[in-house]
């Protein structure tokens, strides 16, 4: 019995190291952002395309997490890029948008 559950216990342990995943890192997140956005832009396939911007949006999201705004106060649009936010930073504001 015991040797049982030391080897139940073995495969639940391994099963939990597998089951944690790498967080991908920012420059990963800014990468997959770029691609999104390109491709949510780009001309195509409709679903394709609605399934891109999705996914950029989701990037985003996770880069504002990460403490990345795009673009500050008073940038032209051709000048906005995602940088580590700052005081003059533009934040994403999820609850803003969800109550507008």
């Amino acid at each position: 019995m015991r040797t049982a559950l030391a080897a139940l216990a073995l495969v639940v342990a391994a099963g939990g190291a597998q089951a944690q995943q790498q967080l991908p890192t920012v420059p990963e997140l800014l990468t997959a952002e770029l691609k999104a956005s390109q491709a949510c832009e780009a001309a195509g396939d409709p679903a394709v395309t609605h399934e891109q911007c999705r996914l950029h949006d989701r990037l985003s999201g996770r880069l504002a997490q990460a403490g990345y705004c795009y673009g500050r106060k008073g940038q032209s649009e051709e000048k906005k890029e995602w940088h580590a936010c700052q005081p003059d930073s533009i934040y994403e504001d999820d609850i803003e948008a969800v109550t507008r």
